[in-house]
């Protein structure tokens, strides 16, 4: 689906790969633009492609385009990783990258072969006999690596400064109660905002820090709950019914969203027969409609809204409705089949155990996709994300220059 932008071509600097000009917006981008990335787990690797990308496209040095980020999951790494450096967007960016580019999945969740089978078995165990997990033990990974990335690459404090500085607006990390069901949105930002409460969602102002960034990446099962102050929560994909309401409430009216599944089109890894629903069917279509369908139903939410904005024309704004420009870069291609090019550099007793599940059959395939944050996946994935996005250049220069007009016919697609 593609919606054409109307866009006024200015000198830029530079040429993409293919040798062709690149051209940067001269006006400031509005301080009600957000930046939206969902969760996915190694699939986030995608969105850094996409960001080194829109860091070309933008052109320069200079703060964050985006004074509103928000983050989901893994996606909220990558958020807090380029709001931590809000005064200088391309710099962000390139550490971004260059942490994607090293990482390896010893350094998101324990892989040796001991530490693997003790903690699923007594994880599988608890939920057999139907008796509490061991403390520690509350889900089939160990992800306790991903707390000392967390505090080697993050510097929290820097995020009150670019917010005083004016070059950040709000940072917002979702994650979902346990206790209540609830979709919370913790941010930190300017003093002008306030929390909200919403039905079974609710916005709560704080200083974001590394247990804010765990919880969201606590996938069920997976990865353990996490504690902030007096609650346990989980991914915050799970519960979250409107994933583009947050950045409304936090002022944002033009919204960019990097996805990380294809928003068009079916499967292209369906099988030539069909065969009896593997274990890892069933849990990567369940992450696939925890990561990506809620977001595609508020997308499609918003360009019914917009639509209705723009046919009632001054009584919608009178009645305080307003229309919501939305460019969603999302891969073009299945990233659940790509992850079967490198599901031998997953450690072999995880492997092992992802293939008697039948992982490598149909949707099973996905699973594959949110565990394996290898390097060579991993910049597979970047590099897609990067074309893609470059593919798609006059569009967001159009997205980034507000006052080009974007086009108002509906969200614009990649795909």
């Amino acid at each position: 689906m593609e919606s054409r932008p109307r866009t006024r071509r200015r000198p830029g600097s530079g040429a993409d790969d293919h040798g062709a000009p690149l051209t940067t917006p001269r006006s400031p981008v509005h301080h009600d633009t957000a930046l939206v990335l969902p969760g996915g787990g190694a699939r986030a690797a995608y969105q850094v492609g996409a960001l080194r990308a829109l860091a070309r496209i933008h052109g320069g040095n200079g703060p964050l385009p985006f004074p509103v980020v928000c983050g989901t999951s893994a996606g909220a790494l990558n958020a807090a990783a380029i709001a931590q450096h809000a005064d200088d967007f391309r710099l962000g960016v390139a550490r971004l990258v260059r942490w994607w580019r090293r990482i390896d999945i010893a350094s998101i969740y324990r892989t040796d072969s001991r530490a693997l089978w003790l903690h699923s078995a007594g994880f599988l165990a608890a939920v057999l006999m139907g008796t509490r997990p061991p403390r520690g033990v509350a889900a089939l990974l160990d992800n306790a690596p991903l707390a000392g990335v967390i505090a080697r690459e993050f510097e929290f404090a820097r995020l009150r400064a670019h917010i005083d500085a004016g070059h950040l607006h709000a940072l917002a990390i979702h994650a979902t109660s346990y206790t209540t069901g609830t979709a919370v949105t913790f941010f930190e930002g300017a003093a002008t905002l306030r929390g909200w409460q919403r039905l079974r969602r609710r916005g709560e102002p704080t200083r974001i820090g590394a247990e804010h960034l765990l919880a969201s990446a606590a996938i069920p099962f997976l990865f353990a709950p996490e504690r902030v102050a007096d609650d346990y929560y989980m991914d915050g994909s799970v519960r979250q019914l409107a994933p583009l309401s947050a950045p409304l409430d936090l002022g944002a009216r033009r919204l960019l969203i990097v996805a990380v599944d294809p928003f068009a089109g079916g499967w292209s890894h369906r099988p030539e027969r069909v065969e009896y629903p593997s274990f890892a069917q069933a849990a990567g279509n369940a992450l696939s409609a925890v990561f990506v369908d809620n977001l595609a139903v508020d997308v499609e939410r918003v360009m019914q809204v917009n639509h209705l904005v723009d046919y009632l024309g001054p009584r919608a704004e009178g009645a305080g409705a307003a229309h919501v420009d939305v460019l969603v870069l999302a891969p073009s291609h299945d990233l659940g089949e790509l992850a079967l090019r490198y599901v031998d550099r997953l450690p072999r007793t995880l492997r092992n155990l992802l293939r008697s599940l039948g992982s490598t059959r149909g949707a099973g395939a996905d699973l594959i996709s949110y565990l394996l944050f290898d390097q060579r996946f991993c910049r597979a994935l970047a590099a897609l994300g990067y074309r893609d996005t470059m593919a798609r250049r006059a569009s967001v220069i159009a997205f980034l220059d507000a006052d080009a007009g974007f086009a108002r016919g509906g969200p614009s697609f990649t795909g």
